[in-house]
């Protein structure tokens, strides 16, 4: 060994060969990999690592993941007061290399390939900017476990702070994995590690070797006070609830983004299934990234409990008043007691439906608490949809996030599919549950789906009172800011009118509005109002104003005139509904008011070639193409309407 380490600058230059500050100059000028192992070893001398732990980790840190039994190290016998100050300072200051730093890197741990094993191999295919964030939140565990104070919330709010922020900025499956184990470290109240089974929990670094005692551990300190223990614990679950939304929102690499919890729980629980392209029960058992969400959020719903977050709190947080956009905790004035750190709201709402929605897709475990629909459910989407004068439900909904979107539909569908249905106190709160349903169900990422639609309709469908059914779509039709609901609400009247007519439908002497011809007839002209004039000659319109027209034409209009017309078509074609509605009667102001102006307005997109010039040159080839697509269908279903023979 002596000849190994003549000549050895790390060697000959060892204290008292020089002062410390000397000895980390000349480790950041001679350091290399292929020194790390007689690093390693001189660093086993508690002194030393006392000394000069704390400035080593901005030098190991390029260095990984040869470096890592050096930093462990550093993170067993360094001063931990100090070396904690310098990993939360890295993490905040965590950013990927460039192309040429990680291929020099790369390099560099190339030389010592002799000492690869499968771990290594795993981590050369993770970024070096992955590995030094694993390697600092596992030093952070070591570090917390051995200062001994009675005020340890104030060492862990700095370091939870900086795991955090880097976390939010580098969410990833290996870094996810990471900051579970580091929270878990952190608890008082935790389950022994299991083994490592991913490719990513092999990545999580596990302290070798005994820890050395904090050298300014205070004096007579047994355990850290009873309110300190309740803080910390607090910040914890603080901790995990913001990892838990972070990582919901980076689920995106792959599609279907997200949980998808809303869609898979339709699958098991719906007694009628709909053929879908989309098996997402299938993908989530088959797909590894699929598989790796609902393992990861496993892990975060059993750290949950192990923390002290109970489904009674959850659902109290929930179902409170409070504001949706509180100011984000200061870690540097934590408050003195846990009470006052306030557990992030949507983070709460996500982290009670996982633990709905994995206990019925697994069957793990009973529901604890019956969530009913009136006032429970209703009063959760009032809390988390607020509208305002600015901006429609259907705005907000769609600018809010996936994972909450999803979570607002699966509670929803668990309510209304477990939970006997409890008629509603007022119409209000049946018609805001109702629209903020069809809200989010017609958001970006789930609205292509159509099983989600199932959920508003049986939520509408199980109100016993017609009449507050009947008001409801009446109330969609006559409000302008309710248009987004309008195709959902002719599907429930379509479903409503079968029920009534069905051969075997139940006789009863109660007023259904929707069977009333008067009622109907009503509701019909709400339905089929007159079209702008501008319609009839869409090309005297000005070229502003027409690529306006053109544009609401392809994203809104022409679906929902489809739907419309295909409606009429059954109005017409079923005898019993003919007969007990009086279409007929119906039909005169209809066809003027309504069909001809989408007439001549679908033809004028189909065939005047003025104005699809005028758009082409203003939006391009591929929007005319789509106008006169969606034009020629309409036109196909007014086809079908004119063809009708009312003597059949």
């Amino acid at each position: 060994m002596a000849t190994e380490d003549h000549g050895d600058p790390l060697v000959e230059a060892l204290p008292p060969a020089s002062d410390y500050l000397t000895y980390l100059t000349i480790l950041e000028y001679q350091l290399t990999p292929a020194r790390l192992p007689t690093l390693h070893r001189l660093l086993q001398d508690e002194t030393l690592t006392t000394n000069i732990g704390w400035d080593l980790v901005h030098l190991l840190l390029p260095l990984l993941p040869a470096s890592e039994e050096c930093l462990q190290d550093v993170a067993r016998l360094g001063n931990p007061r100090e070396v904690i100050l310098r990993v939360s300072d890295a993490l905040m200051k965590l950013q990927p290399m460039d192309d040429d730093e990680e291929n020099d890197v790369s390099g560099h741990n190339e030389e010592n390939a002799e000492r690869e094993t499968s771990l290594n191999a795993a981590e050369k295919r993770v970024p070096i900017h992955i590995l030094q964030f694993n390697s600092l939140v596992s030093m952070l565990g070591i570090l917390h476990s051995r200062i001994k104070t009675q005020y340890p919330s104030r060492f862990i709010a700095t370091s939870l702070h900086a795991a955090l922020e880097a976390y939010t900025e580098h969410p990833t499956v290996e870094t996810t994995t990471a900051i579970l184990e580091f929270l878990r470290d952190l608890s008082s109240n935790k389950r022994p590690a299991l083994p490592p089974r991913s490719a990513s929990e092999q990545l999580i670094q596990r302290a070798a070797g005994a820890s050395a005692p904090d050298p300014e551990a205070e004096t007579q300190l047994e355990s850290p006070i009873v309110h300190e223990s309740v803080l910390t614990q607090r910040l914890v679950q603080f901790g995990l609830i913001e990892v838990l939304k972070t990582y919901l929102l980076q689920c995106t690499n792959e599609q279907p983004s997200g949980m998808q919890w809303a869609l898979r729980l339709q699958e098991k629980l719906d007694t009628v299934p709909v053929p879908s392209v989309f098996d997402l029960t299938e993908l989530f058992n088959q797909t590894e990234y699929a598989k790796e969400r609902d393992t990861t959020v496993g892990k975060i719903i059993a750290l949950s409990r192990d923390f002290g977050l109970e489904t009674e709190q959850l659902c109290q947080i929930v179902l409170s008043q409070g504001d949706n956009n509180t100011a984000p905790l200061d870690f540097e004035n934590i408050p003195k007691t846990a009470e006052d750190i306030p557990l992030e709201r949507h983070g709460c709402l996500i982290l009670l439906a996982a633990r709905y929605a994995t206990a019925v897709l697994f069957e793990s475990a009973e529901l604890e608490m019956n969530l009913s629909l009136y006032p429970e459910i209703s009063g959760v989407f009032a809390n988390y949809l607020k509208k305002d004068e600015e901006k429609a439900l259907s705005a907000v909904a769609m600018e809010a996030p996936t994972p909450l979107v999803d979570s607002l539909l699966a509670l929803a569908l668990l309510s209304s599919q477990r939970y006997s249905t409890i008629a509603p106190d007022n119409e209000s709160d049946f018609d805001s549950l109702v629209l903020a349903t069809v809200a989010c169900a017609r958001s970006p990422h789930v609205r292509q789906l159509s099983l989600i639609e199932k959920i508003p309709s049986k939520i509408f469908h199980e109100n016993p009172k017609a009449a507050s059914r009947y008001n409801l779509i009446r109330q969609i039709f006559s409000n302008e800011h309710l248009q987004y609901a309008r195709e959902s609400a002719i599907g429930w009247l379509k479903d409503e009118l079968l029920a009534a007519t069905a051969p075997d439908a139940p006789q009863s002497d109660q007023f259904n509005p929707f069977t009333d011809k008067e009622s109907f007839s009503t509701l019909f002209k709400s339905i089929y109002k007159s079209l702008p004039d501008h319609y009839s000659n869409l090309s005297s319109v000005v070229v502003s104003h027409l690529i306006t027209e053109w544009m609401k034409f392809i994203s809104e209009q022409a679906n929902l005139w489809i739907v419309l017309l295909n409606f009429y078509y059954l109005l017409c074609k079923s005898e019993a509904l003919r007969e007990l509605l009086e279409v007929r009667k119906l039909d005169s102001e209809f066809r003027e008011n309504f069909l001809l102006p989408m007439k001549k307005f679908a033809k004028s997109v189909c065939d005047d070639e003025g104005i699809s010039e005028g758009i082409e040159k203003e939006l391009g080839e591929e929007v005319v193409h789509m106008g006169k697509s969606a034009a020629g269908v309409v036109l196909h279903v007014i086809g079908q309407i004119e063809d009708v023979n009312w003597e059949e």
